[in-house]
């Protein structure tokens, strides 16, 4: 984990960002040079198996690309014939697009459950679900047959499966794309824009090619999904300029509500302007989380992920666990970067206003920012008020590197779960 990342505005959007370390815990400004935010550990190589690998990491400018469209001629969608020397009738060769996406009373059902009734389906829809993979592919092959086209199997494994039509990009836009529900055990219809609009650029480009009849380039296209996300969620200038007026909102409504802003003051050249000030460091928690906390078993997770947008940084969590072994989140911090000094800013916060008891048990990796975070001598985290151990799951991770093979990891997984040696060998 770790990465360095520029600071983010919190007033005066208009102004570019400049990452002005905010030196020791309590201080607001510091003339030091930017500290080096880079990884201080150990690299993290846990990877989520079930996600999904749609990312689409986009640089932040777009420069030096050609602004030509590719003009492309729209054409119907026509199922591949069979080699043969006699002339085909025009209706074997020849698709009417429109009936494809237009129901009628006599059109033929296909399986799967709908979103609000148990009845198949005429067309597909975007929600409805299958009991297996099989089934889905049944379904989407029988439905081509009987109308007459040939797809193109896009994506297939055990998570996914995304199929378009042979013509796609040619005057046809016809595409389905299938994912498992891992809760509910099903294989549903997604839509091609999510909720997090997520959307690469390059399907972008293809959608506006077969519905238009022409590519944009790159560029434009990348820019015209700014414009729309800015549309639809605001600018990233003005939602961190909109956190002081989010941190009174929350303390008004909720009291007991503990919310630590740092920032850091503006500069014009070597000069500071006092005028602006920029985002620095974000630590929150609510009150129903200490009152949670005394109720969870005496042990904390604490670990990092990346924020990946316009601005980066690295969120801080703290996880609690329940006697259920339910997960409770307790506390948050936004921040720079993973290292010493963000990691003693959350965990200072963490202890004073939420986690005072004495005898916890601190899980988290092996970076250097935590480590040295929990020697302070002033921090609150060295026994016999807290002990240290390390996540199993990113020893294993970090253990696989040097030794190969599942055996090995599974041997040293069951160690660290066994709670006696017969265990182990059970």
């Amino acid at each position: 984990m770790g990465g360095a990342s520029t600071s983010m505005p919190v007033v005066a959007p208009e102004c570019l960002l400049e990452y002005r370390p905010a030196g020791p815990v309590g201080a607001f400004t510091s003339t030091h040079p930017s500290p080096d935010v880079g990884h201080e550990g150990e690299p993290d190589q846990v990877e989520n198996a079930m996600q999904e690998n749609d990312s689409d990491e986009e640089p932040a400018d777009i420069g030096g690309d050609n602004d030509d469209e590719i003009l492309t001629n729209p054409a119907r969608c026509q199922p591949t014939s069979s080699a043969g020397t006699h002339e085909q009738p025009a209706h074997y060769s020849t698709l009417d697009l429109g009936a494809i996406i237009q129901p009628t009373d006599s059109a033929p059902t296909f399986g799967g459950r709908g979103l609000h009734e148990k009845n198949s389906v005429t067309e597909f829809q975007v929600g409805q679900s299958f009991h297996s993979n099989k089934e889905a592919v049944l379904t989407i092959k029988d439905y081509n047959i009987r109308r007459g086209v040939e797809y193109r199997v896009m994506e297939s494994d055990h998570l996914k499966y995304h199929g378009r039509c042979k013509e796609f990009g040619k005057g046809c836009t016809w595409m389905i794309r299938i994912s498992l529900r891992a809760r509910k055990g099903t294989w549903e219809i997604f839509s091609l824009v999510r909720a997090n609009a997520a959307v690469s650029i390059k399907v972008l480009q293809e959608a506006t090619e077969g519905m238009y009849g022409f590519k944009p380039s790159y560029r434009k296209t990348w820019l015209a999904k700014q414009k729309a996300v800015a549309q639809i969620y605001g600018k990233w200038e003005e939602s961190y300029a909109e956190l002081p007026r989010w941190i009174l909102g929350v303390q008004s409504t909720m009291e007991g509500t503990v919310t630590l802003l740092k920032t850091s003051p503006g500069r014009v050249g070597d000069d500071v302007d006092d005028s602006t000030v920029y985002f620095h460091r974000l630590f929150w928690m609510f009150p129903p989380y200490v009152e949670a906390f005394r109720h969870c078993k005496p042990l904390v997770s604490i670990d990092g992920t990346h924020l990946y947008d316009k601005y980066g940084g690295t969120l801080l969590m703290a996880i609690a666990q329940d006697g259920n072994s339910n997960i409770l989140p307790i506390a948050f911090s936004l921040v720079e970067g993973e290292n010493t000094e963000s990691w003693s800013f959350f965990l200072t916060n963490l202890r004073q206003h939420v986690t005072p008891q004495q005898g916890i048990l601190v899980i988290s990796d092996r970076h250097n920012g935590i480590k040295a975070a929990l020697e302070n001598p002033n921090s609150g985290w060295l026994p016999p008020l807290a002990y240290r151990t390390f996540c199993i799951r990113h020893i294993a991770a970090n253990f696989a590197l040097s030794f190969k093979g599942t055996d090995a990891k599974r041997l040293l997984v069951n160690a660290a779960y066994a709670k006696t040696e017969a265990e182990f060998h059970y």
